[in-house]
């Protein structure tokens, strides 16, 4: 088994690579039947190839094979269990890909690569992704900070993190410095989910640089020391520092305020805004819908936004008859009214829903009556989407409670809420709301 690669070979072709001959279950580790005789096997050398001098090379226990001319062929790191060896990693130089990495021993039952090096409840740890990693940061670090590796890469950080979780929390910070990729990224931030709160630091290199090998070998301590201590504690996602965070609050976008036809309603909430969700709540009878057609006939003739109208209980036609009797300031929904005005006249009211260069400017729901919930939040979010509409208005809350069919009225007027306050958000939309009240 390949912990790099998380791949399996079989025994015939270990012993090709290796010259080593697998026995027991191959489908769960290649084990030998030979003693474990890694104290006797190699010679402490630097490992040149990764930058890491013999001391540091010694200090891990890491040993190299040579081959007839005195070139390495082979690193072999130790992994033990109550400071006895029980395996070993071999990595063979020269083979690519899949071929240059395999485990002889009972490595799962070991502690994290370089664990045994270092008392517990110590002030940092480093925790990397690899062993030439750890002895990498180890030397980057002044060779005075603890730094072990996880046993099997990425996809396994999580199992080798809990399997030593008690001894990584003995220190006061562990800081997590795995490879400058997704695979690398995503299991940073599981691995931290894993230890308590304010105790985890994920550590960002600078950019370029793919592991703290890649920077030992590029001759980078003075830049992997300020990452080390730039690590920022991690939050989950959704849960923010404030202190991280505080030029961006003072920095943020303004919000434009449009003022309400009414003194009394911009002294209480100093206008309206964009992303803002306005509920207008009052009694049957009280003039819920003759205010929201002022706000609406306010909006067209005071901005330069698009309006959208979505009134359930109204036809089009009733809908454009409310905007344009206040811009007639005559009751136009009335046959005998609207008569009365030529049809040039009705096309001056009509002007107030047209832009300068004759682009309209108003989008309304054409439908009386509600239909399911899903289609009219598509039509919701295409008015804004779509039609380009900074405001929504719509009449009202309690026609969208009845085109849900589960549950009670409680939990679909949440749901819709939910659901409102979403799309707000997501879209920077004004939506304004109305309710009946009981």
């Amino acid at each position: 088994f390949c912990f790099s690669c998380n791949d399996r070979f079989s025994s015939r072709k270990y012993e090709a690579l290796t010259g080593h001959i697998p026995t027991g279950d191959s489908n769960i580790n290649l084990i030998t039947s030979e003693p474990i005789t890694f104290a006797e096997e190699g010679e402490f050398m630097p490992l040149r190839d990764r930058g890491i001098s013999e001391a540091t090379a010694k200090k891990y226990g890491v040993r190299c094979i040579t081959g007839p001319d005195g070139s390495i062929q082979k690193h072999l790191y130790p992994y033990l269990k109550d400071k006895e060896i029980v395996a070993y990693k071999e990595r063979i130089l020269g083979a690519t890909g899949k071929e240059n990495f395999f485990t002889r021993g009972a490595i799962k039952e070991s502690g994290l690569f370089g664990e045994h090096l270092f008392q517990e409840g110590g002030k940092y740890i480093t925790l990397v992704e690899g062993e030439c990693d750890a002895m990498a940061a180890y030397e980057l670090l002044g060779s005075k900070w603890p730094v072990v590796s996880i046993r099997s890469g990425a996809n396994g950080a999580e199992r080798d993190v809990k399997a030593s979780l008690e001894y990584l929390e003995s220190f006061d910070t562990v800081i997590i410095n795995f490879d400058e990729d997704k695979a690398g990224r995503e299991a940073a931030k599981r691995v931290a989910s894993l230890l308590k709160p304010s105790k985890a630091r994920v550590m960002t290199l600078p950019e370029g640089f793919k592991d703290a090998n890649d920077m030992l070998n590029r001759q980078e301590h003075r830049n992997y020391v300020q990452a080390f201590w730039a690590a920022k504690t991690y939050t989950p996602s959704g849960v923010l520092s404030v202190t991280e965070n505080r030029d961006k609050y003072k920095n943020r976008e303004k919000v434009q305020s449009f003022p309400y036809p009414w003194e009394g309603l911009n002294t209480k909430l100093e206008g309206l805004r964009h992303g803002e969700l306005i509920t207008l709540t009052g009694g049957t009878g009280l003039g819920k819908s003759s205010v929201t057609r002022e706000l609406e006939h306010w909006l067209i003739k005071t901005t330069s936004d698009n309006v959208g109208v979505i009134a359930l209980e109204e036809t089009f036609n009733r809908t454009v008859d409310g905007i344009l009797s206040i811009e007639a300031n005559a009751k136009l929904h009335i046959d005998r009214i609207r008569d009365q005005y030529t049809e040039e006249e009705l096309d001056n009211f009509f002007d107030v829903m047209y832009d300068g260069q004759n682009n309209n400017r108003v989008w309304i729901h054409a439908h009386f009556g509600a239909n399911d919930i899903d289609s009219i939040f598509s039509k919701l979010r295409f008015m804004i989407v779509g039609c380009n509409c900074k405001w929504v208005v719509i009449d009202h809350l309690h026609m969208l409670v009845s085109t849900t069919i589960e549950g009670d009225e409680r939990r679909s007027i949440d749901a819709i809420m939910h659901r409102l306050r979403t799309l707000v958000e997501e879209t920077g939309a004004g939506v304004i709301l109305v309710s009946h009240l009981r």
